[in-house]
């Protein structure tokens, strides 16, 4: 099995009593439940297109514009 590989939009929700290390991602509205390891992302679309669209802005100067 490889190696897992941590999220970067990873968020771990407060004590609503799912259990230990499930969380949310920023991606979606944070409706995509979350473990942090990409290699099992609910929404892998969502996310390639959330970091496909930084690149383009950092490609273009837009350094720290959401």
């Amino acid at each position: 099995m490889g190696e897992e590989m941590k999220c970067l939009l990873f968020r771990r929700r407060g004590s609503t009593g799912m259990k230990k290390g499930t969380g949310y991602c920023e991606i979606d509205g944070a409706n995509a439940m979350c473990e942090g390891n990409v290699t099992f992302c609910e929404k892998p679309e969502a996310f390639r297109e959330y970091f496909r669209k930084k690149l383009e802005g950092l490609k273009k100067g837009e350094r720290g514009k959401d």
